[in-house]
């Protein structure tokens, strides 16, 4: 197709004009549903590109890419918020929001996202069919996409595609998996209620602060009765009990995760905590109550999608041995890619960042001092729109 042969020549054009917005993105990253700027300059790009827009849920965008010609819909997704996170890294265009850092990438992401437009737009006379644009915030808190599910994103719709940085594998290469690619996220809050009494007169008092331990304690130890296979965990963040040394404490709060790689042992892993709660909390004599939060369900890569997926990457890397077929890249990381691949098929790589003898490119993601070149940004760029090439070209 002519788009394909002129792909790499388009993106090279734009290349500084994408550097410069993503130096923008990182410059000022706002936390998960605050992001107003960023969403202003996400919109402010599309108009140029001569894309109207519509608020999805404050600041999240959709913008629609109609062909020319009739055919189907496809998605391509990036996510926008930053975190709170205190930047301590190299860049020449640090973060002006004290506290706050794009640590994740999304300002990569969000940008490639931006360069397939402004190529695709160009392209629009050729298209068979329509690509809806989805620039969603509050990822990190697992939110975001609930917004675009209800107002019907995914309707009509046949794949959505989207891609991470990942300082796991080296630059110029990627990681693809058929099948399940992250883990679900649950949020969960305990909150213990006992008796306060004075330290030295504990008969006279239930200890909050003792019961949330052991509550904590008999939780992390659930996952060992699993099969390895199941891939389940169990993670304690926090434990606040008390005000001060001599006083037994009335109450207390524990807040965790639970993750698992299929939705099935999620469930009976649920029963597993719940009646490990109530159990330890009896045998305090407090009462325990849990609040839980599902953040997001499994990712799961549909087969059809990560081949559309594994062609365009080949296109873009020009070699097999880049792209790493791996099982379950993220580990117990999550995502809410996720809950649009529970209402259309999708798939999800993850774009290498590791450069050699550059320690910070390999850190884990979240890290204060992530460094990613800009280079990533037509990378993605290209995957997103070889992928939507492909599809509408499939299905003509």
């Amino acid at each position: 197709m002519r788009q394909e042969d002129h792909l790499k020549k388009e993106l090279r054009a734009i290349q500084e004009e994408l550097f410069e917005i993503r130096h923008d993105f990182h410059r000022h990253p706002e936390l998960s549903g605050r992001e107003e700027r960023t969403a202003r300059r996400i919109r402010g790009e599309l108009e140029k590109a001569g894309l109207s827009w519509r608020a999805v849920g404050g600041t999240g965008t959709l913008a629609e890419l109609q062909g020319r010609l009739p055919g189907p819909t496809v998605l391509l997704r990036a996510d926008i918020d930053a975190l709170p996170i205190r930047e301590t890294g190299r860049f020449p265009f640090p973060s002006e929001n004290d506290g706050v850092m794009h640590a994740c990438g999304h300002d990569i992401h969000m940008t490639a996202l931006l360069g397939a437009v402004k190529v695709l737009a160009k392209w629009k006379d050729d298209l068979h069919g329509s690509i809806r644009f989805v620039f969603q915030q509050a990822e990190e808190v697992g939110h975001g996409s609930a917004y675009f599910l209800r107002e019907g994103v995914t309707d009509g719709a046949l794949r959505i595609y989207g891609f991470h940085v990942c300082p796991d594998t080296p630059f110029g290469t990627a990681i693809l998996t058929d099948g399940t690619d992250a883990a679900s996220c649950d949020r969960m809050t305990i909150r213990v209620r006992g008796k306060g009494a004075h330290i030295a007169k504990p008969h006279l008092g239930r200890n909050a602060a003792l019961a949330a331990a052991d509550i904590a304690l008999h939780l992390s130890q659930l996952p060992s009765r699993h099969d390895p296979m199941e891939n389940v965990l169990i993670g304690i963040g926090r434990i606040d009990a008390g005000h001060t040394w001599n006083v037994i404490p009335d109450c207390a709060e524990i807040e965790g995760t639970i993750r698992t790689l299929s939705m099935s042992a999620r469930a009976t892993l649920l029963d597993e905590v719940k009646d490990a709660i109530q159990k330890t909390a009896a045998l305090h004599g407090v009462i325990a109550e849990m609040e839980l939060e599902l953040q997001t369900p499994c990712l799961v890569n549909d087969t059809q999608a990560c081949e559309t997926m594994y062609g365009a990457a080949l296109q873009v890397f020009g070699d097999r041995s880049k792209i790493i077929r791996k099982p379950v890249p993220f580990g117990f990381a999550g995502d809410d890619f996720a809950a649009y691949t529970e209402k259309i098929p999708g798939c999800f790589i993850h774009v290498g960042t590791a450069v050699a003898e550059e320690a910070d490119t390999s850190v884990p993601l979240h890290s204060d001092n992530y460094y990613i070149h800009d280079e990533v940004i037509p990378i993605g760029s290209e995957i997103l729109i070889r992928c939507a090439l492909a599809h509408l070209a499939e299905s003509k």
